[in-house]
């Protein structure tokens, strides 16, 4: 081929759009590719995240039922301390009542 034939076709506003064309489809192929893949590690990290979430979940669900058991507790004890206060109250005003007479 001669050189002045190669220099026409590398001016060739055809060539360069053929070039520009192929280079396209090229990156387009890649970046749908490349999607493709980053979506499903997308969707897996999703999926992972819903089931640590769930469990992260339950276990919160059964410490609050702990708590709220102990706090039951807690507060039926906290109770039966202030009745027998009221009550160690009564005594003692029996007893200074008995004793000033």
């Amino acid at each position: 081929m001669p050189i002045e034939q190669a220099e026409r076709i590398a001016t060739s506003q055809v060539a360069w759009a053929v070039l520009f064309i192929l280079l396209f489809l090229v990156v387009i192929g890649y970046l749908i590719r490349t999607s493709d893949k980053r979506e499903k590690k997308l969707m897996d990290f999703h999926e992972e995240s819903k089931i640590e979430s769930k469990q992260r979940e339950e276990r919160l669900m059964n410490h609050l039922d702990k708590t709220t058991v102990e706090l039951s507790t807690i507060t039926t004890t906290v109770g039966d301390i202030q009745k027998e206060m009221v009550r160690m109250s009564d005594r003692m005003d029996h007893i200074e009542k008995g004793n000033r007479r």
